[in-house]
């Protein structure tokens, strides 16, 4: 059965399960309603309506117009040379086919055929023998086509979803508009929808699910438990569907699985904030849980830096460099990072795979550009958060802003193997220049080449360093014909 009664009042009308659970608590439809389904191009409605009750697809029928002469499974021709014939062959359908699914795919040749007031007479009729026959009946139109008569069946029908699509950037968004016979939080409300390998992910508190969260706890409880006892928990991905966030969401979430709550505070420092509300959202939709580990034992809650720290960074860059070089010692350990000629081995890679696949979908390089900064980024923050662990025990402390030159110094020599000289260009903002930068040698680009890696992870030590909101860029490249490459970065 399509028609779920429990926990219905007496007299109320028992609800029409489609099937996908987050629709249904969204548009709240009920045997022998009828529903208009207007879209942009006459194509998106129906894809949408099939994808929706594909689990329902014994239950649903497809009344098309008899001149397509070949019909696929559950799908049915009627006639429309004559409004008579046609009401005789639906209402015959719809005797026959009690308590299912029709979708009317007919009305625009319908329209184009016969006086569209006589045909909406013909749907005025119809309500009452769609509310006999205890059917679900969808019309499908293409919005603004048939303007007067749209507005006026738009009154007769139970409810109204609206489908549109709004380009932004590359990328299509869908959105479906709820008019009626829906939840009245959501009445007119655009909510974003994506059809990806046959299934339909709706819009759900931020994110485009399929299936309703199973998690009990409030946003709430989880932001106490984040502030209470961020050293204990750790973040487990249950499940991350890159089709259900934007990708940078998505290279978030996967590069803080199976980290603590505090070691992630402290890698994203500046937009911590804003990454504590994306947690909560996440565990409340049952993307992620938290895992709460035993016998921890507390960092320090210190900000300020130990002696050896500040003794660091008054020395020379190149002893600053040795001494955090040392295999044993200043460190106690050495931290691993990844040699350059690998690293560039591995972008070399990634662009060579980029570039064969972007011909095929541009867009691509575009997001193959953005992960590749990411990337660089995500090293220099895990790099910079192990030095700071080693030197001061803990992630707490904080390097003052007047350290930036140095540790922008220091980064780009241990990280890049390039010096720098470095200047100051205003409160908080520095310029830097690199006459010898091998990174774009032999290299002849229109962008400029270096930004995605020294930039990326200036900007990521920096964060982590500082804790505050950082910014970098490269004002020119050797790559584009300048005489070196510059940059410039700024602390907010």
């Amino acid at each position: 059965m399509l028609m779920a009664a429990a926990n219905l009042q007496k007299g109320e009308k028992p609800f029409f399960a489609t099937g996908h659970p987050i629709f249904d608590k969204i548009v709240w439809l009920h045997p022998g309603e009828t529903v208009l389904v207007a879209d942009e191009t006459f194509s998106e409605g129906l894809t949408f309506l099939k994808t929706l009750l594909r689990g329902k697809q014994d239950s649903v029928l497809e009344i098309a117009s008899s001149r397509y002469t070949s019909v696929g499974k559950n799908q049915i021709t009627v006639s429309i040379e004559s409004l008579q014939d046609l009401s005789i062959q639906v209402n015959q359908r719809r005797r026959a086919e009690k308590g299912k699914v029709l979708i009317h795919t007919y009305l625009p040749e319908l329209l184009v055929r016969h006086n569209p007031d006589e045909v909406l007479k013909v749907i005025e009729i119809w309500q009452k023998d769609v509310s006999n026959s205890g059917n679900i009946e969808f019309y499908l139109l293409p919005r603004n086509t048939f303007a007067d008569f749209e507005k006026k069946v738009r009154a007769i029908v139970d409810s109204v979803i609206d489908i549109s699509v709004v380009k932004n950037g590359n990328q299509f968004l869908f959105y479906m508009t709820p008019i009626r016979g829906c939840d009245p939080q959501f009445h007119l409300k655009n909510i974003q929808y994506h059809i990806s390998g046959g299934k339909l992910l709706v819009e759900w508190k931020g994110l485009l699910l399929e299936q309703l969260p199973t998690a009990m706890s409030s946003v709430e409880e989880i932001m106490n438990e984040l502030k209470n006892k961020e050293e204990s928990l750790i973040l487990r991905v249950n499940e991350a569907n890159p089709d259900s966030m934007s990708i940078n969401d998505y290279m978030l979430l996967t590069s803080i699985e199976g980290n603590t709550v505090s070691t992630i505070k402290h890698l994203f420092p500046e937009i911590w904030s804003e990454l504590e509300d994306k947690i909560a959202t996440w565990g409340v939709n049952g993307i992620i849980s938290l895992e709460e580990v035993e016998n921890v034992t507390p960092m320090p809650r210190r900000k300020k830096l130990k002696l050896k720290s500040r003794l660091l960074l008054k020395v020379p860059t190149r002893l600053s460099i040795f001494l955090v070089s040392l295999s044993k010692g200043f460190l106690g350990k050495r931290v691993r990072t990844v040699p350059l000629d690998a690293h560039l081995a591995v972008l070399e890679a990634m662009k060579k795979i980029v570039d064969y696949t972007a011909a095929r979908t541009p867009e691509l390089r575009a997001d193959a550009r953005l992960a590749t900064y990411y990337f660089g980024q995500l090293s220099a923050r895990k790099t910079a958060l192990e030095y700071i662990k080693r030197l001061e025990g803990t992630y707490y402390t904080v390097f003052d802003v007047r350290d930036a030159p140095k540790l922008i110094a220091i980064t780009l020599k241990a990280g890049w193997g390039i010096d720098i000289s470095i200047s100051s260009a205003g409160r908080n903002s520095w310029a830097f220049e690199v006459k010898e930068c091998h990174l774009c040698e032999g290299v002849s680009s229109d962008t400029p080449f270096c930004d995605k890696f020294v930039s990326s992870v200036v900007t990521g030590v920096l964060s982590v360093c500082l804790k505050k909101k950082t910014d970098c860029f490269e004002i020119s490249c050797r790559a584009m014909g300048a005489d070196s490459c510059s940059f410039k970065a700024t602390v907010y």
